[in-house]
């Protein structure tokens, strides 16, 4: 029997038309798989657009917010303020101030119950328009009271005061403002901060400050009012930080926002511009009112007791911050979280953390070339939105709040930064990212969500 003969090479040949094989698949499917992680389609790597809320016309550049609250969905704009369902963004509500009034500012919401202050002609020079106070419902969206505040044109005419309202541990702290020829607070301190019943409007008490001290900004939470008052005389008076009883309003503690190195309430003229990032802890914002002067260009934090814990300089090792935008800057118990400019030559913005016990810088992430939109902060985790400059890819990054630890990344399919509206802020919760905006030039969309496949 004549056995078969082997043909030389044979074997080896098969052998590498399967690695060739096998190699040609790999080479495809990484192609694949390349693509589709870069345009966000990969699954397990990519965002989805869940819903979208419909466009609404252009907005003025006062009386915004956004805000979840329960399972509502709540956008306030100079006209109106809206509820729209998480799950579905069907709009559930809406509530606009009677007649030709304008909504000037808002407090953040407490207990479902959201503060308006708003009037007509708000941006007047003369006008003493931002003189009503209203609390909504946002479970409703219902009127639960409204009542009147003393208000008057400040020195920043054409942008209507904000930090006016508060809402907080059941309280709704009120400020009432008046000003002389040129926009300087002359306000009676035993008068100037009142507190009624968040939800029925029930008169409460009325705070005395210090003589000589005027009133800027209030805040409340459940532990405590605070409010950012100017004490002194003319060029002598500097900015104090101070805390209130809430249950009488009796002052408790104030504090210079810098003992060593005073903070003038004004700026040329003009006061500055100071903001509550958060009142427990107690984190001040203040800035020049306009970009071009100098000034104090700062945040100041305060410790459980009220004292001054340490002054941030907008500029510094962590680069300089992007103060101006509400949506690049957050505060939790322990850092200030904020998008970080690391001058001209830098090819990208990062998210830095900085210690607000001693000023330092904590951590800092740097995502690659491209810019942060917008962060925000949730339980002790840090979302980032991410463009690349090069292709405008947009990226979702969850980093851990305490150490900057890269927890997850997800690529968007779409440009969600773009062509619907200013970006405003997100929110990162069950699942679900949702992405503000606003648009003072044409329509944008007020809400778009999106999920992680």
């Amino acid at each position: 029997m004549t056995r078969p003969v082997a043909q030389p090479g044979r074997g080896r040949r098969i052998g590498c038309l399967a690695a060739a094989v096998v190699a040609a698949v790999a080479l495809v499917g990484g192609l694949v798989s390349g693509v589709l992680m870069i345009s966000g389609n990969m699954p397990g790597d990519s965002m989805d657009t869940v819903w979208e809320t419909p466009a609404d016309p252009a907005a003025a550049e006062h009386g915004n917010g956004n805000w979840l609250v329960g399972d509502t969905l709540v956008r306030s704009r100079f006209d109106a303020v809206t509820g729209y369902g998480v799950r579905t963004g069907k709009q559930h509500w809406e509530y606009a101030p009677p007649g030709r009034s304008e909504i000037c500012s808002t407090s953040t919401p407490d207990d479902s119950v959201l503060l308006l202050v708003h009037g007509e002609n708000v941006t007047a020079v003369e006008s003493e328009g931002c003189a009503r106070v209203t609390a909504l419902d946002l479970k409703t969206g219902k009127e639960l009271w409204s009542g009147s505040r003393k208000a008057s044109a400040m020195a920043t005419a054409g942008r209507p005061a904000s930090g006016t309202v508060a809402a907080g541990g059941g309280l709704a702290v009120v400020l009432d403002t008046w000003t002389d020829g040129i926009g300087k607070a002359v306000a009676d301190g035993r008068k100037a901060i009142r507190a009624v019943d968040l939800r029925t409007g029930e008169r409460r008490w009325t705070a005395t400050v210090p003589k000589d001290c005027r009133p800027f900004d209030v805040g409340a939470a459940k532990r405590r009012v605070v409010a950012v008052l100017s004490c002194g005389k003319e060029n002598r008076a500097e900015l104090t930080a101070a805390v209130l009883d809430p249950a009488t309003g009796a002052l408790i503690h104030t504090e210079p926002l810098d003992a060593r190195r005073p903070v003038a309430p004004f700026s040329s003229s003009s006061p500055v511009r100071t903001a509550l990032l958060s009142v427990d802890p107690l984190v001040v914002s203040v800035r020049p009112a306009y970009d071009t002067e100098p000034g104090t260009n700062a945040f100041f934090s305060f410790g459980a007791d009220g004292r001054r814990q340490t002054r941030i300089e907008v500029s510094g090792e962590h680069g300089k911050i992007v103060a101006d935008e509400p949506s690049k800057v957050a505060v939790d118990g322990k850092h200030l979280y904020a998008v970080a400019d690391f001058g001209k030559s830098s090819t990208s913005t990062r998210v830095v953390a900085i210690d607000l016990t001693t000023g330092r810088l904590a951590w800092q992430a740097d995502s690659g070339r491209g810019d942060t939109v917008a962060l925000a902060v949730h339980n002790g985790k840090v979302s980032v939105l991410h463009e690349d400059r090069g292709s405008f890819v947009e990226t979702l990054y969850v980093l851990d709040g305490a150490t900057g630890e890269e927890l997850d990344d997800r690529t968007f399919s779409i440009d969600i930064d773009r062509g619907d509206g200013w970006l405003a802020g997100l929110i990162d919760r069950d699942g679900l990212l949702i992405v503000s905006r606003y648009d003072t030039d044409g329509p944008g969309r007020p809400f778009t969500a999106y999920e992680r496949w």
